[in-house]
């Protein structure tokens, strides 16, 4: 059942990437990022969102080719002159088309919506990790106890927190403006279904 999860998200999110590009031009992606950017600036204030969207522009690479992160081919200083100069225009022909273009605005919105996750991360790290510390304290409590460890909630609340967490990936390639309070509230599901998931942990012990 893990496996699956696993699998059918990676799978979703694969189809994702190369559907969106297609079916939306770059300038929607842009747009959306503009959105949110000026949403985050009201919601969480400036100059959070203002170290938001440096942190995202420091993921990108330092010169930006045409179409943005695709290489152009350079013509070559030595050797046959024109057959590279061809070569380089087929090559800037084939990138420079509306798919690659939308594909590159795709990755920007991806890593911006990456960077707001990380930057709400100092906030959030605390109720995580307030999170695990209590499911070990439950399940070493249970373990005295002789309460019973419930090994189906164990496997449902690891699958709800894969699944959290890939969503968390999944929607970061949306093109659909996300509200402020989504990507930290995800993360606050994949806590509480670890707590829950530790908790019910019964660890095996060899006889």
């Amino acid at each position: 059942m893990i496996r699956a999860v696993t699998i059918a998200s990676l799978l979703t999110l694969l189809a994702l990437v190369l559907y969106l590009p297609a079916a939306r031009p770059a300038s929607a992606f842009i747009a959306i990022v503009r959105s949110e950017h000026a949403t985050l600036s009201e919601y969480w204030g400036r100059q959070h969102a203002l170290d938001m969207l440096e942190r995202m522009l420091q993921w990108q690479p330092e010169t930006l080719p045409s179409p943005p992160l695709v290489p152009v081919a350079q013509t070559a200083a030595t050797g046959n002159g024109n057959g590279n100069k061809e070569v380089a225009a087929v090559g800037n022909r084939l990138l420079n088309n509306e798919y690659f273009r939308s594909l590159n605005a795709l990755f920007v919105l991806s890593t911006y919506r990456m960077a707001v996750v990380i930057g709400l991360l100092p906030g959030i790290l605390p109720f995580m990790f307030g999170a695990f510390v209590d499911g070990f304290v439950s399940r070493t409590v249970k373990g005295k106890v002789f309460a019973g460890h419930s090994p189906e909630a164990f496997s449902a609340c690891v699958c709800g927190a894969i699944v959290a967490a890939c969503l968390l990936v999944l929607v970061s390639t949306v093109p659909v403006q996300l509200p402020p309070f989504f990507p930290p509230l995800l993360l606050v599901v994949v806590a509480g279904f670890a707590n829950i998931g530790i908790a019910n942990y019964r660890k095996r012990v060899d006889t």
